[in-house]
């Protein structure tokens, strides 16, 4: 029997209690699909336990993918190599049926978006029901979704997913870009600044200067995403 091994970690990162059982009926499964029968080799479940209790002495906890590779393994071992090839084909099989419900959700999740039919209203400064609006959430929910699968680890993703930590602006970090600045206005209106098109002189009047403000709010904003501040706009008016 298992004396240390506690739990199993699920694919989705979720833990859960280690069930001998589930090996068996997996193994039972494989040998049904080739001979029609269940396995009657009780040395297969049994050899399969001593290499979960050979790693149990360093682990409380196993994933999916080891008790998986463990049992193609030993099916192979003890020359069950038809079984073994159902088992893979088993594992397979499962993988695409996992893909294609997370495919299928995603599909949901954005059409929902494009359509406003689940409008949240999570950011007060967008309208989900715009035109606009549903384009950037549409925008965000693939940058999310590639974020998780191509820019982190498994484990952080894990996590994300679990509600174990959160990931804040999730949907911008593929992009590498921030969220909130407070705008240096007293050095860009004294010493004048760069775009991608062209250079702006220093401000000479207070006209000036706050129409300056209005450009230098609209070039930021279309740099980054979330708030854009003047922090003391009345003493940097005061030149």
């Amino acid at each position: 029997m298992i004396a240390h091994m506690k739990s199993v970690i699920k694919r989705s990162g979720k833990e859960v209690p280690f069930d001998k059982e589930k090996i068996r009926h997996a193994i039972n499964g494989a040998f049904n699909e080739i001979r029609n029968t269940d396995c009657s080799d009780s040395a297969i479940l049994a050899r399969v336990m001593k290499y979960i209790n050979a790693y149990s002495e360093s682990n409380e906890s196993i994933n999916v993918e080891k008790i998986q590779d463990i049992v193609e393994r030993v099916l192979m071992e003890e020359g069950y190599y038809n079984v073994a090839k159902a088992y893979i084909r088993y594992r397979y099989e499962h993988e695409l049926e996992r893909q294609k419900k997370q495919q299928q959700e995603f599909d949901e999740t954005i059409a929902n978006k494009l359509f406003a039919s689940n409008v949240q209203n999570q950011n007060a400064n967008v309208d989900e029901h715009s035109f606009g609006g549903r384009m950037g959430e549409v925008a965000d929910e693939v940058l999310r979704e590639y974020a998780l699968n191509h820019l982190m680890s498994e484990m952080s993703r894990n996590n994300h997913l679990n509600n174990e930590i959160y990931i804040h602006d999730l949907s911008h970090y593929a992009l590498g870009d921030h969220n909130c600045l407070s705008i240096p206005f007293d050095r860009l209106l004294a010493e004048g600044f760069s775009t991608r098109q062209t250079d702006v002189r220093p401000a000479n009047s207070v006209n000036t200067a706050f129409q300056l403000v209005a450009v230098i709010f609209q070039l930021q904003s279309l740099m980054q995403f979330g708030g854009v501040s003047a922090t003391h706009l009345d003493w940097t008016m005061v030149p």
